[in-house]
């Protein structure tokens, strides 16, 4: 790539590593509190991410409502609409109860941290975490219960799963990771429908033959 882009000094022949899978490669808006954001992807007919991250699930709903809204006042079909949301947090266990107990010392450390710098806690106790912000955490039915609940907001096909460590210790993190693998994506992905767009892998260029 070569380019003079206006924020950030000139690209002369720069390669992109490791090369992307899909082609051709989405552009995504990221998407957190403006509106401004979510019109521009909407006016390009462009995916959109929520980063539902901070807040319970209404203010960034509105905004998804928003961004569909926007498509369809620039011409966009609103079948092609794609959106993607992250996640605060992740820790899956067989039951809730193991879930909840490993991961309460996770979040006493992030309360803590919080509070050090002076913020105020939008989540002030684990449950209420576990209730109302975007994090997966219980057992696999719970977290796939969830999921569904916001897909019902937002409509997301696509998922970031916050999935540090976060303190877990490599056997739990693994096994959390594992559980998310064996039980609760193939349902996620039975229930939930793909993007509507081809998810082809980049082909390398057919090279010269030699003669």
């Amino acid at each position: 790539m070569t380019a003079e882009p206006r924020f950030r000094p000139e690209l002369t022949a720069a390669e992109v590593w490791p090369r992307p899978y899909q082609q051709p490669v989405r552009v995504w808006h990221g998407s957190a509190t403006s509106r401004e954001s979510v019109d521009l992807a909407a006016r390009y007919g462009d995916p959109l991410f929520s980063a539902n991250v901070t807040n319970p699930i209404e203010p960034y709903a509105e905004l998804v409502r928003h961004y569909r809204e926007r498509r369809a006042h620039y011409g966009h079909d609103a079948a092609h609409a794609v959106v993607g949301a992250g996640t605060a947090g992740y820790y899956a266990a067989r039951t809730s109860q193991e879930a909840i107990a490993a991961y309460r010392p996770v979040f006493e450390g992030q309360l803590a941290f919080q509070k050090r710098l002076g913020l105020e806690p939008v989540f002030a106790t684990l449950e209420d975490f576990v209730e109302r912000s975007s994090a997966l955490i219980g057992s696999p039915q719970q977290v796939i219960d969830k999921v569904h609940r916001y897909h019902e907001q937002f409509g997301h096909s696509v998922l970031h799963l916050q999935a540090d460590a976060s303190g877990l210790g490599d056997a739990r993190h693994r096994a959390s990771l594992e559980l998310f693998q064996s039980d609760i994506a193939p349902v996620l992905r039975r229930d939930i429908p793909d993007p509507p767009f081809p998810w082809a892998p980049v082909l390398a260029a057919p090279r010269p033959a030699d003669f």
